[in-house]
């Protein structure tokens, strides 16, 4: 019969108009507590009565410590109750039962003529390949350095190991493959990588460790079907046994506002929880129903008022302690952001429900469930969870700025971009999980005593390689992001383009120790002096194209961060004849096909590797606020070739000196050497 009376809830509400509420209002979630507060209410009066009911409701170890005597006094004290209570000329009625609560060289062997026409576009593709191998090495040579990678990511650490056994076209495919793999179970192999030994002094003395963990680890539970109400539960009992070891006490005022943060959000979840056994959630409409009662909405607040108040959930801020309730008092006027807060969540909810539904549906019916089925329940779900932490910045601004969510945030974010495959963004959050780790764990030692840390000579150490770890591989983990989430050769082109050397590369010489790449320049150059003037045009021109290939070295001393940079270069190849034919040549020939159509004329040439041949020194300064430009002087031999015309003919001259100022973009191609400065 009890359960035919909660069925009936909803109609009852649609055909009242008053919020309806259970038989055993002490089972039940603050907002069907606070309906049942509501049949109290004397509209005369405009007070409830405190009888023998409402005394054993409030006065149950959730709102008040039971055997507390709940009178108006006490009650006055709450910002949402004051002036609704008044005490009782007679008590009465029964007792009830208690309440309860409810987760990424061959240049020998390359054809000259190929190799200087894809340069001067920047990269012939074979010249690509190269520089691609020479990555993979390096990216070999970093898995089977770091432990933590191969633990991330061990198909990919497999293939680096064999790389040698496989042929270029063979190579990528493999590794790509590989890479899926591994990012399909990066949330797993995460908390294996800090539970490392080596950071084992980490996990003993700094409770961000095993929180960072727990919640990885409480993700899965939405990949098992859990609802993210009960996710939210278990996290807070993970944070609540954290809170219970020693080691707390090194956790830092941030970690702190994270463990406040987390117990709110539990309250505030089954503040809103459901008595229909399919929801999680009460529905728009029974919440619309107790906004359109003022009495029953602020029952609603008072009763969420008086939990957090009982939990003591304090914030550390500026070096002060400040408890959520003094900031809860400070909105208890302002009901319409906090109910626009409610509705919102109510809202997302709502799709979780809707997604859950639907599932069950296709279930019963027998029809198979599709991967978008799953990814969409996933997505709803997280991002439900996700919005009760998000809550609490509504009682003051000062949380907006809070970094000490990032974990559980990144977590969420994690998992999430997996099911909705988005790799790079996959791989970026797990690094950012570990990096966010790194910092919070980074030399605190002023805060320590030494009966309060274990290894203190170590966990410095842990924190270091840690951090070590992280900027090491974090530009290969966005490369597998990348080469995962491509969709054509084109795409995966570009991962290789910018995993060899980002736009932007330039910045590296401005920010150095020292510096060593394989450099090119692209400009323009003026002469002063040429050795053969009889040379044609982009030799002996006084204004030309320069476009040469050689080393750049940058000293330390020589690397001034914002002021910009001053280089030796060498040049080896100087292709300014090639990249002044492709600038010069006509546009516009009309097509067999179309004569209307026009596409670009491409003319057959041959080219030697010794008619680019051009060795050259030059003083190079990069100019400085980045921008990727540089200015130089010096002197440079050859080349033998100074022109192709229109028609593809080349014109060869003997080699001769020639000294120029050049202005040209700054195009790294590859570093061979780097020592980063840090401050």
């Amino acid at each position: 019969m009890k359960r035919n009376l909660y069925l009936l809830l909803p109609l009852f509400l649609m055909l009242t108009g008053t919020a309806a509420y259970s038989a055993d209002p002490t089972s039940s979630s603050d907002y069907y507590r606070a309906a049942y507060l509501k049949k109290f209410y004397d509209t005369d009066a405009k007070t409830i009565t405190i009888t023998k009911e409402i005394q054993d409701l409030l006065a149950n170890d959730i709102y008040y410590k039971k055997g507390t005597p709940i009178n108006k006094t006490l009650l006055d004290k709450n910002p949402f109750f004051k002036g609704l209570f008044e005490d009782p000329g007679a008590m009465g009625g029964g007792n009830l039962p208690a309440g309860f609560s409810k987760g990424i060289t061959a240049l020998g062997n390359v054809d000259v003529t190929k190799f200087a026409n894809a340069i001067a576009d920047l990269m012939i593709d074979r010249a690509k390949q190269e520089l691609t191998v020479a990555f993979f090495n390096r990216f070999k040579k970093l898995s089977d350095k770091y432990p933590e990678f191969q633990l991330m990511f061990p198909k990919t650490s497999d293939n680096l190991r064999n790389l040698l056994s496989f042929t270029y076209p063979q190579m990528l495919p493999k590794l790509r493959d590989g890479f899926f793999d591994d990012l399909q179970q990066v949330t797993y192999n995460l908390e294996a990588v800090l539970e490392l030994p080596k950071y084992q002094t980490l996990m003993e003395n700094f409770p961000e460790v095993p929180a960072a963990i727990a919640c990885v680890k409480l993700m899965h539970e939405i990949e098992d079907g859990a609802s993210p109400d009960k996710v939210i539960v278990d996290i807070d009992q993970a944070i609540s046994d954290i809170e219970g070891k020693p080691f707390y006490t090194n956790a830092s005022d941030g970690f702190k506002n994270l463990v406040a943060t987390v117990h709110f959000a539990k309250i505030f979840s089954e503040s809103l929880s459901s008595t229909t056994p399919s929801r999680s959630w009460v529905t728009p409409t029974e919440l619309k129903t107790m906004f359109a009662d003022d009495i029953t909405t602020k029952l609603y607040f008072g009763l969420l008022y008086s939990e957090v108040q009982l939990k003591n959930l304090t914030y550390h801020i500026g070096g002060q302690t400040e408890t959520l309730c003094s900031w809860m008092d400070n909105k208890a006027n302002s009901l319409l952001l906090l109910e626009n807060k409610l509705s919102q969540f109510i809202a997302l909810t709502e799709k979780v429900q809707k997604s859950r539904d639907d599932i069950a549906a296709k279930r019963a019916a027998g029809t198979k469930l599709a991967p978008d089925d799953y990814f969409n329940y996933i997505n709803v779900a997280i991002d439900a969870a996700d919005y009760t932490f998000s809550v609490v910045k509504v009682f003051d601004q000062s949380l907006q700025a809070d970094e000490y969510l990032t974990i559980v945030r990144k977590s969420n974010n994690l998992y999430k971009d997996i099911y909705t495959k988005k790799y790079t963004a996959a791989v970026t959050d797990a690094i950012d999980i570990i990096d966010n780790v790194q910092i919070l764990t980074k030399d605190r030692s002023g805060s320590f005593t030494k009966s309060t840390i274990t290894g203190a000579l170590d966990y410095k150490k842990a924190s270091d390689q840690l951090f070590s770890y992280v900027d090491k591989i974090r530009p290969y983990v966005i490369f597998i992001g990348n080469v995962v989430d491509a969709d054509s050769e084109d795409d995966i082109k570009a991962a290789l383009d910018n995993a060899i050397l980002p736009v932007g590369s330039s910045s590296i010489k401005k920010n150095t120790r020292n510096n060593l790449s394989v450099q090119s320049y692209l400009g323009a150059y003026y002469s002063i002096y040429n050795g053969n003037p009889t040379a044609l045009r982009a030799w002996s021109d006084k204004f030309g194209v320069y476009g040469p290939i050689g080393l750049s070295y940058t000293p330390g001393f020589l690397s001034w961060g914002n002021y910009g940079s001053m280089s030796v270069f060498g040049s080896v190849f100087d292709l300014g004849a090639i990249i002044d034919y492709k600038l010069q040549k006509d546009p516009s020939v009309a097509t067999s096909t179309d004569p209307a159509k026009t596409t670009n004329s491409t003319k057959n040439y041959s080219i030697n590797l010794g008619q680019i041949f051009s060795p050259g020194l030059h003083a190079v300064y990069g100019f400085g606020a980045n921008l990727p430009l540089s200015l130089g002087f010096g002197m440079q031999y050859g080349p033998g070739l100074s022109k192709i015309d229109n028609t593809g003919t080349i014109t060869v001259n003997n080699p001769s000196i020639r000294w120029n100022f050049f202005l040209a973009v700054d195009l790294p191609f590859f570093t061979i050497a780097n020592k980063v400065r840090t401050k």
